[in-house]
């Protein structure tokens, strides 16, 4: 464990994690909604209907699930 000079007995703070830097280069970064939109494309890079169809469904069935409960949360 480090200590500060000239401070006896005090550990130092742990550092927050460093992001390495960007290229600039790299240009902008793509926002959430496109990234979505990369899940559900193919392999030649086509939007994939099935998948969204697929995906569509199991969140309706989700929120089939979980509205009940959301409800009673928001009439108390």
């Amino acid at each position: 464990m480090m200590i500060y000079p000239g401070r006896p007995g005090r550990p130092m703070p742990p550092s927050p994690p460093m992001r390495p830097p960007r290229h600039p280069m790299q240009g902008p970064r793509q926002s959430a909604g496109q990234n979505i939109l990369n899940q559900f494309r193919d392999s030649e890079g086509n939007l994939d209907i099935d998948k969204i169809t697929t995906t569509a469904q199991q969140v309706g069935k989700l929120y089939d699930q979980v509205s009940p409960l959301i409800t009673k949360f928001i009439k108390r």
